[in-house]
């Protein structure tokens, strides 16, 4: 269902917290999962194999709670697109990615999500910028040149910073799009589950056209895979919608902070990547500036939004 803007509120209680917590990890912890699967299966079955799995728990999910899937042929063309920009694409090019940077600086870099949104926001009109927002983009752009300074050793390195980059820019157009075509129209859940559905049916056909079946894959692949699937894109769009009906998504913003904390922490403990002092640096700095463009978010006193995604996974 859409966010109960009457339910909303800036405390939080423990089972927020935890909820909060487990979403930090199940999306932190995606960027290693990716780095992993991609060492034995081409990026476009990463993408594949993750929508597949994750369709499968959402759909289970939405049985449960005796939900249907839309029969509108307009809402799944709507989200269809929604599923190209927020999943597909984004997550064909994090995949790529992770061929030749480390999982922790995609992290870091994915970490420009909710800037890009509201770039895109005030570029179609729904959004307006003010100081607090300029100044906070500026400075979370410059965050991230001070992060990938030292850390682009080639070519190679340039062009898949370029591609997380990139993926974010699509990561706000999927979300304005959403809230301009079905906010009010399906419930969240709903919105999560036929967007990967899409994505699944998609991104398969084009994985057998393109990479033909998978070969060779490795125990520790195929649970990375598995893991990115249920965890980071089934379970966690669960626990963020329930979130967000909880605490509504100015609170939920809580999320984007810790990601990338995560995510720089599991490459660093699981596959041992290190980082110079300029990816921390950099990381604090992209979120002095998410923080100081996100603080006129709302009018004065007024209610927080029905639909928002503020944040988005690897």
């Amino acid at each position: 269902m859409p966010v109960r803007t009457d339910s909303t509120r800036s405390t939080f209680s423990g089972t927020d917290v935890a909820l909060v917590l487990a979403l930090a990890l199940m999306w932190g912890v995606s960027f290693l999962f990716i780095k992993v699967a991609v060492t034995d299966v081409s990026p476009l079955w990463v993408v594949a194999g993750r929508t597949s799995i994750g369709a499968g728990v959402l759909a289970v999910i939405l049985v449960a709670r005796g939900r249907r899937l839309p029969t509108d042929r307009a809402l799944w063309k709507h989200l269809a697109i929604i599923g190209l920009m927020s999943n597909m694409l984004p997550w064909l090019l994090l995949a790529w990615a992770e061929q030749d940077i480390s999982s922790g600086l995609a992290s870091v870099l994915n970490a420009l999500v909710p800037s890009m949104t509201l770039v895109v926001a005030v570029a179609v009109g729904i959004e307006r910028l003010t100081v607090h927002r300029v100044a906070g983009l500026f400075l979370a752009l410059g965050g991230t040149v001070v992060a990938v300074w030292s850390e682009l050793g080639s070519g190679g390195d340039t062009l898949a910073t370029l591609a997380v980059v990139a993926a974010t820019i699509l990561y706000g157009i999927g979300t304005v799009y959403a809230k301009r075509h079905v906010s009010g129209r399906l419930g969240a859940l709903d919105v999560a589950a036929g967007q990967i559905l899409v994505s699944a049916v998609v991104t398969t056909i084009a994985a057998l056209a393109f990479s033909g079946l998978p070969t060779g894959l490795e125990l520790d692949s195929a649970g990375a895979l598995v893991g990115l699937g249920a965890l980071g894109t089934g379970l966690a769009f669960v626990a963020f919608y329930e979130l967000l009906e909880r605490v509504g998504p100015t609170s939920a913003t809580l999320v984007t902070y810790l990601i990338p904390v995560v995510g720089l922490t599991a490459g660093a403990v699981v596959l041992g990547e290190r980082f110079g002092a300029n990816v921390i640096v950099g990381l604090g700095i992209i979120i002095s500036g998410i923080w100081l463009a996100q603080r006129e978010s709302l009018p004065a006193g007024g209610p927080e939004p029905e639909f928002e995604v503020l944040v988005r996974d690897g």
